[in-house]
């Protein structure tokens, strides 16, 4: 279970920044965890490098989508013509089991059409360290062309646990959410 943090001053992210992973790999589903309680991740989309051209021009419109349990938990603006694009996009996300991983996709925009893929990845949270801001660096991929290179995507995250008083705020959050997705 999850939800977008709506709140105003719930998601104050204290952003030092000390470590860089890159966790694209095999799913984690299968890892056992001592704790199944609720947990809050902190996200800043930073930016992309290196993204795949997919407009005519030689550019893209990037924009990025996050799910995890195979639901859109945030969806970035669209930075137009630029394979470079920065974000600096903040996120604050309740999550219920590490062991679904946060799947990042990225996307052209094409008004009118639908939207190219660009590339994915995503991130182990059982590999985070609680309470520590982490810098990730992200490999998108494709997996029809696993050879192509198709940029990277740099986050900053931190994962915080959440006591169970929590639940009941998120509760509040994730019907505010569905209403407003």
């Amino acid at each position: 279970m999850l939800d977008t943090c709506k709140l105003k001053g719930a998601c104050n992210l204290p952003f030092v920044y000390n470590k860089k992973i890159n966790t694209a790999g095999t799913s984690n589903a299968d890892v056992p965890l001592a704790d199944p309680g609720m947990y809050q991740l902190d996200i800043t989309l930073r930016r992309g490098q290196s993204l795949a051209a997919r407009d005519r021009g030689g550019t893209s419109d990037p924009y990025v989508k996050f799910k995890i349990g195979g639901k859109e938990v945030f969806r970035s603006k669209i930075i137009h013509k630029n394979l470079n694009p920065v974000w600096e996009e903040k996120a604050c996300i309740f999550v219920e089991h590490l062991r679904e991983p946060l799947y990042i996709k990225v996307f052209d925009y094409d008004f009118g059409l639908q939207d190219d893929f660009m590339g994915s990845a995503f991130l182990d949270l059982t590999q985070l360290e609680l309470n520590r801001p982490t810098d990730v660096t992200l490999t998108l991929k494709d997996p029809h062309y696993p050879d192509h290179y198709l940029g990277i995507i740099l986050l900053s995250v931190i994962l915080t646990p959440k006591e169970g008083e929590h639940r009941d705020v998120t509760m509040l959050m994730r019907k505010s959410w569905k209403r407003s997705s």
